[in-house]
């Protein structure tokens, strides 16, 4: 369905391809990170208001879903793949923070 390509905030560039559309539909996209790291730069500006990106590691299991307001900010992140503060699953709120909130809470 297409590329998707992560915007670097100090440039404001789009980089490298890091995540591949793999179906949509309205404004949920579900997205497969290309594994090129382990770690991936994360969606933190959606190409559209009020998007929901739903992100699938290579090997197709659900790593994240991610929430942007109508300034297609990131509101919230659910982490479903790993552990934080003892909590797996676990939500990320972001209140304008630019990058990953260090505090979670669970679902």
């Amino acid at each position: 369905m297409g590329s998707f390509r992560s915007l670097n905030p100090v440039t404001g560039e789009l980089t490298e391809f890091h995540y591949s559309t793999e179906s949509s539909f309205d404004n949920v996209k579900i997205v497969i990170s290309n594994g090129t790291s382990k770690n991936n730069t994360p969606i933190e500006i959606a190409h559209t208001p009020n998007a929901i990106y739903a992100i699938k590691r290579k090997d197709g299991k659900l790593k994240s879903i991610n929430f942007f307001n109508k300034d297609k900010e990131k509101v919230i992140k659910i982490d479903l793949d790993h552990n934080h503060e003892g909590l797996q699953p676990h939500v990320h709120e972001f209140h304008g923070e630019k990058y990953h909130p260090v505090k979670s809470r669970p679902m």
